[in-house]
């Protein structure tokens, strides 16, 4: 570990997976930073079914899940673009909690650690040193011994890094649009369902 940079670690993303990875690190007594370009609690398209093995985990971050009330999902509705529907029981199951509050709890729990986030940050280059990184936003530049990339496909850093698949063209079967909002209404709390439209 490089102990002239600023940090141990500096993971750029705030999802789940950046936000797991920095609580992990600050529990295990490295300095760590987190770079997230929106901000905390935020909407996501993303589901909100989360693997009932990812439990555990999530209870060792921090997070309090037992004591949620959370429903349990054990079945999965699937329909097609034609209307015809299709049931799945889900013999691991899940749990039903929304990403909104997910990420905000993840988000506390980081900031109780002691890892310092900066939220509606971008990360504007990730340069390789000697022995750290330099990490560069648009009002500041950081220093890390370690520099972790936790962020989706297609982010500033890889249209500047040309990446292959920045390069690729769309085809066919990449125009899909996901959409995504809440609604109250009577339904099952134990099943999960995807709609497919035309």
């Amino acid at each position: 570990m490089n102990h002239n940079a600023q940090y141990d670690i500096a993971i750029t993303g705030g999802g789940l997976a950046g936000l797991s990875l920095a609580i992990l690190c600050a529990k295990s007594g490295w300095k760590t930073i987190l770079f997230e370009k929106d901000n905390y609690p935020r909407h996501k398209v993303c589901g909100e079914y989360i693997s009932m093995e990812s439990w555990p985990h999530l209870e060792r971050l921090g997070l309090a899940l037992s004591e949620m009330d959370l429903p349990h999902i054990k079945s999965l509705q699937l329909s097609d673009a034609k209307g015809r529907a299709y049931d799945f029981q889900l013999p691991l199951g899940g749990f039903g909690i929304s990403r909104y509050l997910l990420d905000y709890l993840m988000y506390q729990q980081a900031v109780k650690e002691g890892v310092v986030v900066y939220t509606n940050c971008k990360v504007m280059s990730i340069d390789e040193k000697s022995n750290h990184f330099v990490i560069q936003t648009e009002s500041n530049n950081y220093t890390a011994a370690i520099a972790v990339n936790a962020y989706g496909k297609r982010s500033n850093l890889d249209i500047k890094w040309q990446r292959n698949f920045v390069q690729k063209k769309p085809g066919a079967l990449d125009n899909w649009v996901g959409v995504k909002y809440h609604i109250n209404y009577d339904v099952q709390k134990d099943r999960i369902a995807l709609h497919n439209f035309a």
